[in-house]
């Protein structure tokens, strides 16, 4: 067996961490930083912090604040206009998914014709950015800041597409958290939750991508809930970022799989937010790779510290961890699908969306559309 590993970006990790910002991105010889940022970025502090750094390191900042959830195609031309037309030498993400996302494919209009919807397709692309790429996170579920994935909505479509673009520096301040709202909390945790189970599970994993996995687990259900539950537990909080940054290393070293299929096809339909909808999907998405996978799973079952008698079938270990997962979830008022309101057809009507999605190839098990009507109609009711 032969396997890569590889991480994008050096991690600049702790409290505290955001003041090291300017230094390093001066050391990265940008005089001129375009600061790329969403409501949720600047109310966690994190914004005012990032360029109060870059500022002081007399690093120029042109702020565009425009990020809308999902990363529209729209939004992304609308910031690449802006650093062009003020000729900035470096892109700066602040945020949480959308942002860094956002500021990823940016980049990519820095040196390359627009509009973006050129570069985001059905199947990715990987494009080079000649400007430096900086992702400052303030949640602890994306793990965008080390991941080269840049998801963007293609509204002309309405679907979430991937353009690879590689990070050039990350900083993870978990002090950037403590802010974090009591929902985004729970579905950004769940969403690192999702990258760290799905990588472990898919096609594409190695010893490597598992180990960072399996510690993230770890850490998310010894943390997640005191996170939600005592919102200013700054050392649960750093676990918990932790975890989402493993988890991101993780998942961008191998991949995850039809969980994120699901995920995106409810996005698309219901514009619900990203980690939710990974939620309601990881226990399916994990009983569906459970027979061509039963050790990968009874790992991840030990890894949450469930109790195991022995001998358990893949079947037993995906239902005892799907338990685990919707407790976890109930223990953070997540509601289903179902209590919000949303119609069983139209959910099941996303199957052929997430058969045709990518990343369904990477589950261990073929996803054809009556498989993916399976797991959707698990979705909704088993939750």
């Amino acid at each position: 067996m032969t396997f890569e590993y590889r991480q994008n970006a050096p991690v600049i990790f702790g409290a505290g961490a955001i003041s090291a910002l300017g230094g390093r991105v001066k050391a990265l010889g940008c005089k001129k930083a375009l600061c790329v940022y969403d409501a949720g970025g600047e109310a966690s502090g994190g914004v005012a912090k990032a360029i109060g750094s870059l500022e002081a390191a007399g690093i120029a900042c042109v702020r565009f604040g425009g990020v809308r959830p999902d990363a529209p195609m729209e939004t992304i031309d609308e910031g690449g206009e802006l650093g062009l037309r003020e000729k900035v030498d470096c892109i700066v993400g602040i945020g949480g998914g959308s942002s860094l996302d956002s500021a990823k494919a940016i980049a990519i209009l820095m040196t390359h014709p627009g509009p973006i919807k050129r570069y985001v397709l059905a199947r990715p692309i990987a494009v080079k950015t000649e400007v430096p790429v900086v992702c400052v996170a303030t949640t602890a579920g994306t793990g965008s800041e080390v991941t080269h994935v840049a998801i963007v909505n293609r509204t002309d479509v309405n679907a979430k597409w991937s353009v690879f673009v590689t990070p050039t520096l990350a900083v993870v301040d978990p002090e950037l958290t403590l802010t974090l709202p009591k929902r985004e909390t729970a579905n950004t945790g769940l969403d690192a939750l999702s990258h760290a189970a799905e990588s472990i599970t898919c096609t594409a994993s190695s010893p490597h991508s598992d180990l960072l996995a399996l510690a993230a687990i770890r850490k998310i259900f010894d943390n997640l809930y005191t996170c939600w539950s005592e919102p200013g537990n700054l050392a649960a909080r750093t676990e918990m970022a932790l975890a989402s940054n493993w988890a991101g290393i993780a998942f961008d070293e191998a991949m995850c799989h039809v969980g994120h299929s699901l995920a995106d096809a409810l996005s698309s339909a219901f514009h619900t937010p990203h980690g939710y909808n990974c939620a309601i999907a990881l226990p399916e998405a994990l009983a569906a790779a459970a027979p061509a996978a039963p050790d990968k799973l009874r790992l991840i079952a030990e890894a949450m510290r469930l109790p195991l008698k022995g001998g358990e079938s893949g079947e037993e270990l995906a239902a005892a961890v799907a338990g685990g997962i919707r407790g976890l979830m109930r223990s953070m008022e997540v509601k289903s699908l179902r209590e919000q309101g949303f119609d069983r057809s139209r959910v099941l009507a996303c199957a052929g969306e997430v058969a045709e999605n990518h990343l369904s190839s990477y589950c261990p098990v073929k996803i054809t559309p009556q498989v993916a009507e399976t797991l959707l109609a698990r979705m909704y009711d088993n939750y």
